[in-house]
């Protein structure tokens, strides 16, 4: 829908690109607007923008004289992944503050959640490129939770697993976090970075996400472990048990990827937003010997192959689209500026690098 600059506020997210007195847009579609955003907005003198109906934390959005979008530009909207995410998300932020005051974790709804993202993400498999993009740092704990269990999924579908074992891995990835809810209040929300003694804390919480799950009946073996192990570490330098490759469960290999991706990509209190070429960069690197290789060489050929024709924002502020990546290399795609028509290869930390991810 279109929308008055002055009806706007925090939390809207752009469905069209907002262009002002040059060619090239001001501000891009997916775009959750900030407050930065409205002065920008204020400054070009801009009137109306499209945006979603709802706010990114999941809340209607519908002020007066919003314009609606016509039948023939509706027909062209992509299916709404956006909706049911957001919508998960707010379930699970829900459930996730009953856990704090105690309550058991209801299966049922946590199934209810998953379910509709899942065939979603069947359909639409490269939204994965976008999962981190619409994380809060305010909401950071919930949007990790759906995201991981989305990645999740993704990559046991990608390893070949059966629908059943898709499921679990996406439980697990639900789940893994879910005994953050039994740390203290001072510790779960705290803004700055963590003491030693607040991460010795913090390092406790697969054992609590363990014994919330397992008072669960109709919970398998295979999600326990995966809960359990899913910050062990293949060469041992994991916690809370350190043990090695051989004892780690396959779905704590799979959970254990997602949930580094996403962290590494998300916005947080006291990390911004990281391109995802340089995170799986990393983690193929970085985290060489400690994540499954297999499971991350997996999520960087997605990552590439969903990534050919994608738009880009990159740390110069020109856009551009990817038009080749390097699996040794990913870290450093070939690009083609949009505003000099420019072919050029990003050259990680010596050059622009890739910011953002905009649109396939």
């Amino acid at each position: 829908m279109k929308v008055k600059r002055e009806q706007l506020k925090e939390g809207c997210i752009l469905t069209e690109d907002v262009f002002a007195v040059t060619s090239h847009p001001i501000i891009r579609k997916k775009t959750i607007l900030t407050a930065k955003h409205l002065e920008v907005l204020e400054a070009f003198l801009i009137h109306k923008v499209h945006v979603e109906k709802k706010l990114i934390d999941g809340t209607p959005f519908q002020p007066p004289d919003a314009e609606e979008e016509t039948e023939e530009s509706r027909s062209e909207a992509p299916v709404p992944f956006l909706d049911y995410y957001l919508k998960a998300v707010q379930t699970y932020k829900a459930l996730f503050q009953k856990w704090t005051g105690g309550s058991r974790i209801e299966m049922d709804k946590i199934r209810g959640v998953l379910a509709p993202l899942a065939e979603k993400l069947t359909k639409h498999p490269n939204q994965v490129l976008f999962l981190h993009h619409f994380s809060t740092k305010e909401d950071y704990l919930y949007h990790h939770a759906v995201s991981t269990a989305l990645l999740a999924m993704f990559l046991a579908r990608k390893k070949g697993f059966s629908k059943k074992e898709r499921l679990q891995a996406g439980i697990a990835g639900a789940l893994c976090d879910a005994g953050m809810a039994r740390l203290p209040a001072a510790v779960l929300y705290n803004k700055e970075h963590l003491t030693e003694h607040e991460y010795e804390e913090v390092k406790n919480h697969p054992y609590y996400s363990y014994n919330m799950v397992k008072e669960i009946n109709s919970v398998s073996e295979d999600v326990l472990l995966a809960v359990l192990q899913h910050h062990e570490r293949e060469d041992g330098s994991g916690y809370p048990l350190q043990v090695k490759s051989d004892k780690i469960h396959k779905l704590s290999k799979i959970v254990s990827t997602a949930d580094v991706y996403h962290a590494m990509t998300s916005e947080h209190y006291y990390r911004k937003q990281r391109s995802p070429y340089k995170v799986i960069d990393e983690m193929s690197k970085d985290q060489f010997g400690r994540l499954d290789p297999e499971t991350t060489q997996l999520l960087m050929h997605a990552l590439i192959t969903f990534s050919i024709g994608t738009k880009v924002r990159l740390s110069n502020g020109a856009f551009a689209t990817i038009i080749y990546v390097d699996e040794k290399s990913p870290a450093e795609p070939i690009v083609q500026q949009e505003d000099t028509e420019d072919v050029i290869r990003v050259e990680g930390d010596q050059g622009p690098f890739i910011e953002e991810i905009l649109s396939s």
